[in-house]
């Protein structure tokens, strides 16, 4: 995913194929619900923890996600919609939080209403689909992501997610079209390179799926050092470590 928050997979891989990394939410890295984020700018799901706990609800809240912290979060993320019960970002973050917990019914629930009150917030139009895929409603969320890209259609999160879904429908092609797609817009997505790596693969194209490996190394291996060691072997279980 830009790679905004892939994750590796719970399954230890060594020389066997990686899977392919998990789909790609994204939340707004605000520390006062007044200050706008570029929604074309991919940001980390949950946002680096700070050295001090912020003062404000918004920054209490996320820095609470970020540690853990589910019940401490949820109470500042109330106390925002008891003073603000329209603001979308809020509703976005609600969301992630939900869902980082497995509870995917309500983490749809806040962001259907996050895109009630702002139907052009493509965060929450990918965070739906992300929550709908995780929920196995494909259908669906095929629907969020598109709707995510036709308001931008630079959107990497939500290329690599449709890409996930097109894998997992066995549309190999369409698949490596859109991450192909997504490293057009940025080069250095090692969520992308990633992913286009495992479908190559599986699709048996060595020689992609080393290319490719190779540049997530380059790029995602401090974010995401435990799969880069998952991948070191599989490259050299290819002869290519």
């Amino acid at each position: 995913m830009a790679a905004a928050r892939p994750r590796g997979t719970s399954t230890p891989v060594t020389a066997a194929r990686p899977a392919a990394l998990r789909p790609t939410p994204t939340v707004s890295p605000r520390t006062t619900p007044a200050k706008a984020v570029p929604e074309s700018v991919p940001v980390p799901a949950i946002p680096p923890l700070p050295s001090t706990p912020p003062e404000n609800h918004f920054g209490l809240a996320l820095y609470y996600h970020r540690m853990g912290d589910f019940d401490s979060a949820l109470a500042h993320y109330r106390v925002l919609l008891e003073q603000n019960d329209a603001s979308a970002e809020v509703h976005n973050n609600l969301g992630l939080l939900y869902e980082d917990r497995g509870q995917f019914d309500d983490a749809i629930k806040q962001f259907q209403r996050a895109i009630a009150l702002d139907p052009k917030y493509v965060r929450a139009h990918n965070n739906l689909g992300v929550a709908l895929m995780q929920s196995n409603r494909a259908d669906a969320a095929a629907a969020a992501l598109r709707v995510a890209l036709a308001d931008d259609p630079r959107n990497v999160e939500s290329l690599v997610n449709l890409a996930l879904l097109q894998r997992a429908a066995g549309r190999v092609a369409d698949a490596r079209s859109l991450l192909r797609r997504a490293l057009q817009i940025d080069p250095r997505s090692a969520g992308s390179h990633y992913n286009l790596a495992v479908v190559a693969d599986e699709s048996g194209d060595q020689a992609t799926a080393v290319e490719h490996y190779r540049a997530f190394l380059k790029f995602g291996t401090i974010t995401y050092a435990e799969l880069a060691a998952q991948v070191r072997a599989r490259l050299t279980a290819l002869g290519a470590g």
